[in-house]
């Protein structure tokens, strides 16, 4: 039998016995010393606590400005497939809730890459690319450089560029 691991059998000594009550022992003395602590510093002070006032002077009678209605700048859609550049922003649309398919390379024959859906926003990184009928443009998710890819122009729709 030699090379082979033989198990021996556990045996409980005397001396385990005594060890682990040892230590059950301290850990009771320090968990009852904790609880005593923490009720004696717990008690109800005899004096109440006193509140800090602090008076704030009345605002001034200054005239402000009357705001003038400022009009909201919205980015509005061109026609699909119209305007697009490199460096533009478009959005997908059109799709009837079905997403646009972003692919590996132009051409439907392309790997699928993920789904585009609708009111999705994408900077336009390359292109055009003719094939299959189809206006071909490299588009890259701002918020995430890794959701690029190839996409019809059928589809999107050039937006104005997002002021920070």
């Amino acid at each position: 039998m030699s090379g082979r691991f033989v198990r021996k059998p556990f045996r409980l000594t005397p001396g385990m016995v005594a060890g682990s009550f040892l230590v059950a022992l301290c850990l009771c003395l320090v968990s009852g010393a904790g609880l005593w602590g923490f009720s004696a510093s717990s008690a109800i002070p005899s004096e109440p606590p006193v509140a800090a006032l602090t008076i704030l002077p009345a605002p001034t009678s200054t005239p402000s400005p009357t705001p003038t209605p400022a009009l909201a700048a919205t980015p509005s859609p061109a026609a699909p497939g119209q305007g697009i550049a490199i460096g533009a922003y478009v959005q997908i649309s059109g799709t009837g809730g079905q997403g646009l398919r972003l692919r590996a390379a132009p051409g439907l024959d392309a790997a699928l890459l993920f789904l585009g859906y609708d009111a999705e926003v994408y900077q336009v990184r390359d292109g055009p690319r003719q094939a299959d009928g189809y206006t071909w443009w490299y588009l890259v998710a701002p918020y995430d450089e890794g959701r690029a890819g190839w996409a019809a122009a059928d589809f999107l729709s050039v937006l104005s560029t997002p002021q920070p």
